[in-house]
């Protein structure tokens, strides 16, 4: 990371949280994922990419695609739907049917609806609320 955050990092998931589950294809962006990741980047946040896309499990099991699962793929998507980043994390994160972490923020909805607003208010106390 070569900047310091104002606020801090924000580490994101991309698929089931910022488009929906397509794989290996892209989905839809979620409803409120460009919205809110843009709103936290305004109020100083380092938002911080990370995909098991990117994970070597693809490459191991013959499966790396680079036009889905490689960084700058990812990129590409990020920046064709305008959503903000730093950073893509290219280390790996185990595939697992679940992660369990005590700084989770569970993302809920679809590219129609989502708690996106929610998450942004937590992260932010004390704003004004503001629609996505």
């Amino acid at each position: 990371m070569g900047e310091q955050p104002r606020r801090g990092t924000i580490v994101v998931d991309l698929d089931g949280t910022i488009c929906e589950h397509r794989f290996p294809a892209f989905g839809e962006p979620i409803a409120g994922a460009r919205e809110a990741l843009q709103r936290l980047k305004s109020a100083g946040f380092w938002i911080i990419i990370h995909s098991v896309r990117t994970s070597s499990y693809y490459e191991a099991v013959g499966m790396y695609q680079p036009e889905v699962n490689s960084p700058e793929a990812v990129s590409a998507y990020l920046h064709h739907y305008q959503i903000p980043f730093d950073e893509i994390w290219m280390h790996d994160k185990p595939v697992a049917m679940a992660y369990i972490d005590d700084r989770g923020l569970r993302l809920v909805g679809d590219r129609k609806r989502s708690n996106w607003l929610d998450i942004v208010e937590f992260l932010l106390p004390g704003q004004k609320r503001r629609g996505l």
